[in-house]
């Protein structure tokens, strides 16, 4: 395969910056983070401290929090960073609870792992920072908004859930902890000596609107992080059918941001190879090497031929409408193309493209129109990249791959197991599909018996090739079945009975045989009168008949 390999992080990968940094242009400001419209914190004792509809905060990009089950525990300041684990604090409180941490000093993996050491369910860190215009203070040193809380690379072992707060939000919490009391009056005091009851909840939720999970992919057509996701969660989609609405999108970057667009005095573009249509468009180089191998332009190539495939047979101005959301062909050509096109020299060639396409079923002449019609990859501007960037920046994506349920992100690896979990804690109770039965199949059993179960569930967009028009009964057997049972026991029952009553004919002939051998015939007796009654002999002997 190409590229170099790189650790599963929890729906994350290589942060954006790399790629322009490698280009000689500015470095990226990451911002934003994980929606915090699926998480909800908020406390509920003391009641100064509760909020209608909880804290603002940010949402860790890493652990693996549970859908739909509220932590309401006790709070416990830890009055530290948390960068190193204080041994007073060691059984200082009994477990479950939530750990209250200032920001600083350390990786927010760092401080999640030294809380959950200690045996804490979740953490809530305190930023030590305004943003800068709110009515916070001190605005020196404020930053432009929260950071984003993603992982350090190390973040794999990291099961509880993370977030941060807002200065001003963390400062009257940590008033109460010091003073006991809200606001703060400047007092101090140890928390770990007196006790400051408080007590909070922190939950993760996945909204779910309506019966069918709206759900999308942030990836690369480089992007080796998802390339086992791609391959094999496609029979997953198919049995989930149109109860979800998948779109997937690729990460390409607006170069002109960055002065990708501009032209040296040497007439060079500053971003070289990155980049198609005059510096518009850019995506990493995925092998290092600028002068041979893929280039980032061949990236951004491929993801806009990508998105043309889903367009034709998955988008919803398809004609199937079985297929909007499912996009059937779309899987096999992405998953055809890792099989034959996976090294350098084959993603770049035509040919191996064209195998790739016919295999899956792909209208390549469309295909080709539809990059041709949207701008082509020379010159202008190009309607589909143009898309693509703004739902980039509008949902404020800075980490691929990234997966996306009901605006909801999914924590944890990229898997088919952990995604479908995901989806299906996006449905209403009295809607799941029987798809969803299969992530306990897979957990308790194996993978095989979660293939299995996938392949048994019924797909809601499958018709049977003959529709019936009469009803089954209640057994599930079909009405045909029925009839011709019933038919099959009145024959059996008349063939039976009219065997008997051959074997009851011949039985009758055989006993009037017996009955009529007994008796001698009457002309061996002679011509006497064997009873003496007198009179005259008759003159012929009588003769008796078997005869009807």
């Amino acid at each position: 395969g190409f590229g170099a390999p790189r650790p599963r992080l929890p729906c994350v990968a290589s942060p954006p910056s790399a790629t322009m940094r490698a280009a000689g242009a500015a470095t990226l400001l990451l911002a934003g983070g994980a929606s915090a419209g699926s998480t909800l914190f908020n406390i509920a004792i003391p009641a100064q401290l509760n909020k209608d509809g909880g804290y603002a905060h940010v949402a860790a990009l890493f652990g693996q929090p549970k859908y739909d089950e509220s932590l309401s525990q006790r709070l416990v300041y830890a009055n530290s960073t948390l960068c190193d684990v204080d041994p007073s604090m060691r059984g200082a409180v009994s477990s479950p609870y939530l750990m209250f941490a200032e920001r600083g000093g350390c990786t927010f993996v760092v401080k999640a792992r030294n809380a959950q050491a200690l045996g804490a369910s979740g953490l809530v860190i305190a930023d030590d920072r305004c943003v800068c215009g709110t009515a916070c203070e001190p605005q020196a040193r404020c930053e432009g908004q929260e950071p984003i809380m993603a992982d350090d690379g190390s973040g794999s072992d990291i099961s509880i859930a993370s977030v941060m707060l807002y200065k001003e939000d963390g400062d009257a919490i940590r008033d109460y902890f010091k003073c006991g009391a809200y606001p703060g009056q400047g007092c101090a005091r140890d928390p770990w000596t007196v006790d400051a009851l408080v007590q909070a909840s922190l939950e993760y939720t996945v909204p779910a609107p309506d019966a069918r999970v709206e759900w999308e992919l942030w990836t690369t057509s480089i992007d080796e992080a998802s390339l086992d996701f791609l391959r094999d969660f496609k029979d997953t989609v198919l049995a989930l059918g149109t109860k979800q609405l998948f779109t997937p999108h690729f990460y390409t970057y607006n170069g002109s941001h960055y002065g990708c667009d501009l032209k040296l005095a040497s007439d060079d573009e500053l971003c070289g190879n990155l980049c198609t249509n005059g510096g518009r468009y850019c995506a990493p180089d995925p092998d290092g090497k600028r002068a041979d191998g893929i280039a980032g332009a061949d990236v951004v190539a491929e993801n806009l031929r990508r998105t043309c495939v889903w367009k034709r047979y998955g988008g919803k101005d398809q004609a199937d409408a079985a297929q909007v959301g499912v996009g059937e062909t779309w899987w096999d050509y992405v998953g055809n193309f890792s099989e034959l096109c996976g090294t350098a020299e084959d993603f770049v060639d035509a040919g191996c493209r064209s195998r790739a396409m016919r295999k899956a079923g792909v209208d390549e002449a469309y295909v080709n129109a539809c990059v041709a019609d949207s701008g082509g990859l020379d010159g202008g501007p190009n309607a589909v990249l143009d898309h693509e960037v703004a739902e980039l920046e509008n949902k404020n994506i800075v980490y691929v791959p990234e997966c996306i349920v009901n605006d909801a992100v999914v924590w944890g690896g990229l898997s088919p197991l952990n995604v479908l979990s995901t989806v299906c804690h996006g449905y209403a109770r009295d809607a799941l599909p029987p798809a969803c039965d299969c992530v306990e199949a897979a957990a308790l059993v194996s993978s095989d018996a979660y293939a299995k179960c996938l392949a048994d569930s019924v797909a809601p967009y499958v018709t049977p090739e003959v529709t019936k028009t009469k009803e089954t009964v209640k057994s599930g057997i079909p009405w045909y079945a029925v009839f011709l049972l019933v038919v099959a026991i009145v024959v059996v029952m008349l063939l039976a009975g009219l065997a008997y009553w051959k074997h009851t004919q011949a039985q009758m002939r055989d006993q009037v045989r017996g009955i009529l051998a007994e008796y001698m015939p009457l002309e061996d007796l002679g011509t006497s009168n064997p009873i003496g009654l007198g009179g005259s002999a008759p003159d012929k002997p009588a003769v008796f008949s078997v005869n009807a």
